[in-house]
């Protein structure tokens, strides 16, 4: 059988084996952490490895001479993610053509060392009748090498990176979704989520796997980080990029948050009605994710009968929001209404419609109380003009056009 390395680089590994399987024992073991533990990869996308080997790929392809496909020959043809592409027994051409293993499992030296012990970790023939096996479960993608490898000329590097210093090769040496991402930008290639993820039988991203949750992570090159809270923050991505979620997300998971009269204990504990004034003052941004403040927030405390609004008939006897009217109102001290204001604009809005405001602070007397006072700050007529030059609709909302022009703001 001819030989896929040069004579004199096998010479080379075995005068460099013995030197190194202490080295490699070590790197067996950190490479089998690595598999079980790395973050990088999804564990949803390539799951747990157990390899209980010592075995060297730089030593195979720097000394040896050896080049990816003399031990995964296989890939060249391979159309399925599923295939097997590990050098065994069942492919002879590959080890066995350094490593007569027929001959050493007569006794007979080898050159290079043949023995099991020498590739499998803690293997002892007087007690075992077979090394551990070698555990890579298929990767839950789509994906075909003999496309990528024999029709776009692509490099093994380029999807797996350079070999050098690599020892046991892992998880660590699959292509991250980045990498995948330089061609299928939807110019060179494909970039729709299907064309590498399963899907179930409605067209949706299979999200669940044996392995783990297919969900995007912290840093994927899409921006959908799923990380904590995102069931709170999502509204940004979800408006922006609705397309993106109905990969993965039918409209009745929205609706089981969105249009549901209970919500998941996740997003509201029990008699959240009763807590949420708690919540709500702490983080009103968070409120904000799913409810506007001057619709949802308003409309239900008027039910209530908790906003100047509301009917009088509905509203508590014993029940006071605010100080007494002439602190909150009409005395300038640290309780009035407007420094209250400044400060968190959004618990006002949140029972106070903007008609309320303008009851007192609107020089068209619109309403007819004749208060109109001023809630602006010394000053503020000198910066007037700029501020109305920029955006005057806010202005108009108090002001009629003619009272700008009258005070110079136009």
């Amino acid at each position: 059988m001819a030989r896929l390395f040069s004579s004199a680089g096998a010479r080379r590994w075995t005068r460099r084996i013995s030197g190194t399987t202490a080295v490699l024992s070590l790197v067996a073991g950190i490479g089998l952490a690595v598999a079980a533990t790395g973050r990088e990869r999804s564990l949803a996308v390539y799951p747990p490895q157990a390899i209980p080997l010592k075995f060297d790929h730089w030593l195979h392809i720097d000394d040896v001479g050896a080049d990816c496909t003399a031990c995964h020959f296989e890939a060249t043809r391979s159309a399925r993610s599923s295939d097997n592409l590990l050098p065994s027994k069942a492919h002879p051409n590959e080890c066995d053509d350094c490593h007569e293993t027929a001959k050493a499992e007569k006794g007979e030296k080898t050159d290079p060392p043949a023995d099991c012990e020498v590739c499998h970790v803690g293997f002892d023939r007087t007690v075992q009748k077979q090394p551990a096996k070698v555990q890579v479960p298929s990767p839950n993608l789509i994906f075909d090498h003999a496309v990528h490898v024999k029709k776009q000329k692509i490099e093994c590097e380029v999807c797996h990176g350079k070999f050098e210093g690599v020892a046991v090769a892992t998880r660590q040496q699959l292509p991250k979704m980045a990498t995948c991402l330089n061609c299928h930008d939807g110019k060179r290639a494909d970039a729709s989520c299907r064309t590498c993820h399963p899907t179930q039988p409605s067209g949706r991203l299979q999200l669940t796997f044996v392995s783990g949750m297919l969900r995007p992570m912290q840093g994927n090159p899409l921006g959908m980080d799923h990380g904590p809270r995102f069931e709170f923050n999502h509204g940004t991505q979800a408006n922006a990029r609705r397309s993106m979620c109905m990969e993965c997300h039918a409209q009745k998971e929205c609706n089981a948050c969105h249009d549901a009269l209970q919500k998941p204990l996740s997003v509201h504990p029990n008699d959240f009605i009763t807590l949420h004034p708690i919540q709500a003052r702490q983080d009103t941004t968070r409120c904000q994710s799913c409810h506007r403040l001057q619709s949802f927030c308003v409309a239900c405390h008027e039910r209530v009968g908790v906003g100047l609004s509301a009917d009088p008939a509905l509203r508590p006897a014993n029940v006071r929001v605010h100080p007494p009217y002439q602190v909150w109102v009409e005395i300038i001290g640290p309780q009035h209404h407007g420094i209250a204001a400044n400060r968190d604009l959004k618990s006002c809005v949140s029972c106070h419609r903007e008609e309320d405001c303008l009851s007192c602070h609107s020089d068209a007397d619109t309403f007819g109380t004749r208060r109109q006072v001023n809630p602006h700050p010394p000053g503020f007529a000198a910066r007037c003009k700029s501020l109305a030059a920029k955006n005057d609709r806010p202005c108009l909302v108090c002001h009629r056009e003619s009272a700008l022009v009258a005070k110079g703001c136009r």
